[in-house]
């Protein structure tokens, strides 16, 4: 004779759907949405023990020496990683030329070279204001620095004795205060020149240059190989085919991103230029370059350009009109960092403004200025792969903005 728990259990399993209870849209919706996010749970065999010290010590050193090796091999990385994200950037145009029967390697060859040509005909361009700029620049401090100083000394005497002409005369009609010392101008000068460290930076940019372009030259005349090797490697077919879908995936997105960030700098440096050419700045395309290419460093990047602007403005006009370039750039940044990226760029490839603040601070502290250049760069690519492996899902929505 069956028991009463078997009796219910048989008839729980001779429910039909009808009898089942209803689903609610909404619950439905809730399902879909969780399904659709990445599974957490996947790092929980990683994120829990049991760990001995010994094995928790080992990873923080294998951390504290994975960073010594980025810190230390900056020379060989440096070149390695911009060669890797500028065959991103130019691999659509040798593609292009080889969908117009092109040889890869003469296409690659003339998008070299092309490029090339560019950059030296923007450096020799602004070559001269650059070089005018840098060696009015300890005198154009010391000028701002007067202006300021006697501008507090108005100030404090208007504060001290108000607008009383019979006992003391208008602060406004007192003389400026009496120049600086050459000696303090001559340390200015040392300060912002250094011969010997120009030369050792301009000696180990060449070679970190000519390194960069040879390596660009071979990944955009062979830019499957390494594609090719792991499809060689991989023993089941649709393992190969897999590999090949996510490299082509992720190399098609870090370049739409890469060249899209590239335009929207390129329109940043135009719209610039023209603004500071109606406020009638010296220079204004040299100013439009500057920006364009501070654009790419978030945050200190725009800082920086607003600072210079200041100083520009400054020695350019007077009072109140030397604040007009510095309001018009903020402008300028503030409809494309709101609007003009995000609607482009679209959610998708949007990251988090603290993870990219950190990934900043660690990459220019690393490896300087380049880094600060690469810091967005490097972060999209990380995100990018991260939304192509499914055990990575978690540290890409982490990283989502």
């Amino acid at each position: 004779m069956p028991s009463a728990e078997g009796s219910a259990a048989a008839s729980e399993d001779d429910a039909t759907p009808a009898e089942a209870a209803p689903v609610r849209p909404e619950q439905a919706v809730t399902e879909s949405a969780k399904e659709s996010r990445p599974d957490v749970t996947e790092l929980r065999p990683y994120l829990i023990g049991p760990y001995s010290l010994g094995s928790l010590a080992m990873v923080g050193v294998w951390l504290l020496g994975t960073i010594a090796f980025f810190y230390f091999a900056k020379s060989f990385l440096l070149p390695v990683v911009l060669a890797i994200l500028l065959n991103f950037l130019l691999k659509p145009v040798v593609n292009k030329l080889v969908e117009l029967h092109v040889p890869r390697v003469l296409a690659a060859a003339a998008v070299l070279v092309l490029f090339i040509g560019v950059i030296s005909s923007i450096i020799y361009g602004f070559n001269k204001p650059a070089a005018e700029w840098l060696k009015k620049a300890p005198a154009s401090i010391l000028a701002v620095e007067e202006k300021v100083r006697w501008t507090i000394e108005r100030a404090e005497r208007l504060f001290r004795h108000g607008w009383t002409p019979e006992e003391n005369p208008n602060p406004a009609d007192q003389p400026p205060p009496a120049p600086l010392p050459p000696e303090r101008r001559l340390a200015w000068a040392e300060k912002l020149v250094n011969l010997g460290a120009i030369v050792g930076f301009t000696a180990g940019f060449l070679v970190g240059s000519l390194e960069t372009l040879v390596l660009l030259f071979f990944l955009m005349a062979a830019p499957h190989t390494f594609v090719q090797k792991l499809v060689r490697i991989l023993p089941k077919m649709q393992e190969k085919k897999e590999a090949v879908e996510i490299a082509r995936e992720v190399e098609q997105n870090i370049s739409t991103f890469l060249f899209t960030i590239t335009l929207i700098n390129i329109g940043v440096a135009l719209v610039v230029a023209l603004v500071l050419l109606l406020l009638r700045l010296p220079n204004p395309f040299f100013w439009g370059a500057i920006a364009g290419l501070l654009n790419f460093i978030p945050y200190f990047g725009p800082l920086t350009m607003f600072l210079m602007l200041i100083l520009a403005g400054f020695l350019t006009f007077d009072s109140g009109r030397a604040l007009l370039p510095p309001l018009c750039y903020l402008a300028v940044h503030a409809v494309e960092s709101n609007f003009i990226t995000p609607t482009v760029l679209g959610r998708r490839l949007t990251l988090n403004p603290v993870i990219i603040f950190a990934s900043l601070m660690f990459w220019t502290w690393l490896w300087g200025v380049p880094g600060a250049l690469l810091a967005v760069p490097l972060l999209m690519t990380f995100k990018i792969l991260c939304d192509h492996f499914h055990a990575l899902a978690a540290i890409a929505e982490f990283l989502d903005g």
